[in-house]
């Protein structure tokens, strides 16, 4: 299995898709402390104004708010909230995994090892260690933009970068191993893709949390991407946050099962 896992990290770090990504966080981050500093800044804020931007009385409180946060809760408001990092994730699971089947990759490998199991664990354990890379460098990014911008916020302490780090990456695998079983069970970049906007990026859960809204049901939180906005619920205000972790790793294990089934049930 450690072969394997070597395989897949070479051939990942060899590729450009995970570095072009990870730009297109870089870019999604810069645009998020610019856009905070203007709406935050007296002056950018006149001058979005005088250019036609309406900015309410109750905008304006919320501006203000936003000169309150910590590092950790702005960086998780802004940037993860959104689920934009596991889209970005599940899409690079879904051309890495799908790529090994449209090349014969997979069949080789199977051939070679036999056990699937560990073509499963590689596979989990490589998107880990990118999710953790994209993790620890948005970190870097958003401090480095807010010192570039002058858009200061109050300084984190170390264990709440740890905290955030460990369950956002936790919920990081969860999404990995999800992409893994339907880019094994679809063998499709395309279904892979849809999939990864509308589950990881949160279209379905909201839309089946207003539909069954209507009879009292609530199912968001029960989902993964409910599970990012408890994460950062729990940043902003201190909310328990066991009852994700709880969902997350059910998900997981979920997860996991259906994708090695999928290994050993279905043809290469």
């Amino acid at each position: 299995m450690l072969n394997m896992l070597r395989m897949d990290l070479r051939r990942m770090f060899r590729a450009k898709m995970m570095f072009i990504a990870f730009l297109c966080l870089s870019a999604g981050i810069l645009i998020s402390i610019i856009t905070l500093r203007t709406v935050t800044d007296p002056e950018l804020r006149q001058q979005a104004i005088d250019a036609g931007v309406e900015i309410t009385s109750d905008d304006q409180t919320d501006f203000n708010a936003i000169r309150s946060l910590t590092e950790t809760q702005a960086l998780c408001t802004t940037i993860y909230s959104g689920s934009f990092i596991f889209v970005a994730l599940y899409i690079i699971v879904v051309l890495f995994v799908c790529n090994d089947y449209s090349s014969g990759f997979a069949k080789n490998i199977f051939s070679f090892y036999g056990g699937r199991w560990c073509y499963y664990v590689s596979k989990l354990l490589c998107m880990t260690i990118v999710c953790a890379l994209w993790i620890l460098g948005s970190f870097f990014i958003f401090r480095l933009c807010c010192i570039v911008s002058g858009m200061d916020f109050a300084r984190s302490a170390l264990t709440e970068y740890l905290r955030v780090f460990l369950e956002y990456l936790f919920i990081g695998v969860a999404f990995s191993a999800q992409g893994i079983f339907l880019s094994v069970w679809l063998r499709s970049e395309g279904g892979g893709i849809a999939a990864a906007i509308v589950l990881a990026g949160g279209i379905v859960p909201v839309m089946l949390e207003a539909l069954l809204g209507n009879w009292g049901i609530s199912i968001v939180y029960k989902t993964l991407y409910g599970s990012v906005q408890a994460v950062t619920e729990n940043i902003n205000s201190g909310s328990p946050v066991g009852g994700a972790m709880a969902v997350t790793a059910v998900w997981l294990a979920i997860w996991s099962a259906l994708s090695l089934f999928a290994l050993y049930k279905k043809d290469v």
